[in-house]
């Protein structure tokens, strides 16, 4: 992926990253105010050597004692020191517990000890320093003592630099906890994200769909959430942007093969609820207002929708063809006024797929194909049920209607290698309900240019 698609996912799945930064603020905010404040109390001691009045004697003496800090500076936290400190202030702890909140240090080359002690109180803080000063001073004394022939130690540990109360917590203040919970709560949001977005097989972009279909995208329509109320929306609302991309899949249709114009096709999808039906009727409208002669088939025979959805009567149609109780022409309807004409699915069969694959039904679109310019066939959905499948063959080609964020790129690819199977042709793909804003939005639906379309008077 690009940094454009990353910010792209980013920008898709902002309430993730938001949510994540909210919850690192909140508990980074939580943690501050629930943990005790924290004191550091810090003492400096000097180990020094006894030596002699010579330059080397005294050259000998600071190295003994460099030598020794490193030792001292692992006393400063054993238990030994630190029991002896429990004893001397009658502390409720254990000799582990308190070694945790003691620490020391050293330069290199140096003499000087660093002793820091961690507290719930300032004033604890500063006399526990103070008594493991006191506690490595003995300690060491009484270490060095034995080693020296006339009872003096050679080596000497002495505070130089008390520990004082300290004035502020030496804890994590809230401005840096804040600012640390921002940035794990952002690392959290950015890695949830992006992986929710690769976990995420639905598509969401013509490039995606072009990969999965290995067709062109002829069309991409806007979602609307007004599709309920008014669906025939090239004939109610003819200037809207949703009505201008029907347009555009029209013309793209109409080229896909110049030579070899395709005038029989099936439209289907690769499950329900994907537009189906719904960008059947309004490409219909969209080529009737061009001109073309243009009958819709309610192929659909397990769940017909056309009919209803253009208010017409479906008790007589295909199936009553097939089955030679009428002739096409008694089964036609026209629809607003006859710019085109529809033929219903007639009452539903127990075997459909064996209707639309027989003998009959290519004649029928034979009989069709001679009277129609374009002839746009209704189907059920491709993965659920093998009618489109078995229709397919018989068609020009096939337009296959995937829904953005719904539809898999495997079932989309599922859909197109059952077409394959059966030899029949994938024209392209139209991509529906593609938001009308956000980052998967596309410029054609906010800036679009304003065509004179005939409006077709209302159906009677």
């Amino acid at each position: 992926m690009t940094l454009q698609d990353h910010l792209r996912v980013l920008r898709e799945q902002w309430i993730v990253v938001i949510a994540a930064v909210l919850i690192g603020l909140i508990g980074a905010g939580g943690a501050f105010f629930l943990r005790p404040a924290e004191y550091t109390a810090k003492l400096t001691m000097y180990v020094s050597a006894q030596t002699g009045e010579t330059a080397n004697a005294a050259y000998q003496g600071s190295l003994l004692s460099q030598q020794r800090v490193t030792s001292y500076v692992d006393l400063v936290g054993s238990t030994r020191v630190s029991r002896e400190v429990i004893q001397e202030l009658g502390l409720p702890t254990t000799p582990e517990e308190l070694s945790q909140q003691i620490s020391a240090s050293s330069a290199l080359d140096s003499v000087l000890i660093d002793v820091a002690v961690t507290g719930r109180s300032a004033e604890q803080a500063a006399r526990i320093a103070n008594a493991v000063g006191a506690a490595l001073t003995g300690l060491v004394d009484e270490l060095e003592r034995p080693s020296a022939p006339n009872g003096v130690a050679p080596v000497a540990v002495r505070v130089v630099q008390p520990a004082a109360v300290p004035i502020a917590p030496s804890s994590t203040g809230l401005p840096v906890m804040l600012a640390l919970g921002l940035l794990a709560g952002l690392a959290v949001g950015v890695g949830a994200a992006l992986a929710r977005n690769a976990l995420d097989t639905s598509v969401k972009s013509p490039e995606q769909l072009l990969a999965a279909a290995g067709a062109p995208n002829l069309g991409t329509i806007a979602r609307d959430p007004q599709i309920p109320k008014r669906p025939l929306t090239v004939h109610e609302d003819p200037q809207s942007p949703r009505s201008e991309a029907f347009r555009q899949l029209r013309t793209n249709l109409q080229f896909v093969d110049v030579d070899n114009p395709r005038k029989v096709i099936t439209v289907t999808s690769s499950l329900p609820s994907e537009g189906k039906t719904t960008t059947v009727v309004n490409l219909a409208i969209a080529l009737a207002s061009a001109g073309s002669r243009v009958v819709v088939v309610e192929a659909d025979l397990r769940r017909p929708k056309v009919a209803d959805l253009l208010g017409m009567e479906r008790s007589v149609g295909l199936t009553s063809i097939l089955s030679g109780r009428v002739r096409l022409e008694q089964a036609l309807q026209p629809w607003a006024g006859g710019r085109f004409d529809v033929l219903a699915s007639g009452p539903l069969p127990p075997n459909p797929s064996e209707l639309l694959a027989s003998q009959h039904m290519r004649v029928v679109l034979a009989d069709l194909k001679e009277r129609y310019d374009v002839v746009l066939i209704d189907t059920p959905p491709l993965l659920p049920v093998t009618d489109a499948a078995a229709l397919a063959p018989a068609t020009d080609g096939v337009v296959l209607v995937c829904r953005f964020s719904e539809t898999t790129r495997g079932q989309v690819e599922a859909s197109a290698e059952s077409l394959r199977a059966v030899s029949a042709r994938l024209l392209g793909t139209v991509f529906t309900m593609v938001p009308r804003s956000g980052p998967r939005a596309y410029a054609q639906y906010n800036a679009y240019y304003r065509t004179e379309a005939p409006i077709m008077p209302s159906p009677r």
